[in-house]
């Protein structure tokens, strides 16, 4: 019987390990995901049907959130589809890290970015400089700056530059896929971007 005991005493620190290790490795990705669906728009309306705030706890925090009200938020919302997929974007204590329409550019975070693409991204406080490297390509871009250093060769973003929400980076998306090569589309009747890679 003490065998018994034993042993599933082992099976049950064996597997607490094994999602541990596993929730280490999803946490990466905790503000976004990619998938199939198209994501239900952020928005709280109350039973009065007006739009209000609404109190949650996300990582130990209270945060308050002024969510748009359903029909403004569906109205103003930007889709990202990237290959099939689309970007889902998670609450997190700063908010919601959803993409935008800045001065006529889809604005997306740097970390979904990165991840689709596959770049390793590096950040620069004092600078305010990221630089993603790909398959020895280099891209160098600073908060605020219209100037791009592709590969040292300059390029410039127009009519948005990278830019800090939330305390989460954005880049103008299309400007990056130009550069990469892959095909971007816009369509105006659903607010969707849509990457196509060759």
């Amino acid at each position: 019987m003490m065998m018994v005991q034993t042993k599933w005493k082992w099976i049950s620190a064996l597997s607490l390990l094994l999602v541990l290790l596993a929730s280490n490795i999803a946490h990466a990705a905790d503000e976004f995901f990619w998938s199939d669906v198209e994501p239900i728009p952020s928005c709280y309306t109350s039973r009065d049907g007006k739009p209000n705030e609404m109190g949650v706890v996300v990582d130990g925090k209270k945060v308050t959130l002024d969510d748009p009200s359903c029909e403004e938020s569906k109205k103003n919302r930007v889709l990202v589809l990237v290959d099939g997929k689309y970007l889902h974007t998670r609450l997190t204590a700063d908010g919601y890290a959803e993409p935008f329409i800045e001065n006529g550019r889809t604005m997306i975070p740097l970390r979904a970015l990165a991840d689709v693409f596959g770049f390793e991204t590096d950040w620069e406080a004092s600078e305010e400089k990221i630089t993603l490297t790909k398959d020895g390509r280099n891209i160098v871009m600073r908060i605020g700056k219209s100037e791009i250093l592709v590969d040292g060769q300059t390029v410039h973003f127009e009519g948005a530059v990278p830019m800090v929400k939330n305390n989460r980076t954005f880049l103008p998306a299309s400007k990056l896929a130009e550069i990469l090569g892959i095909q971007v589309d816009w369509d105006g009747n659903t607010r969707t971007a849509t990457f196509t890679r060759p």
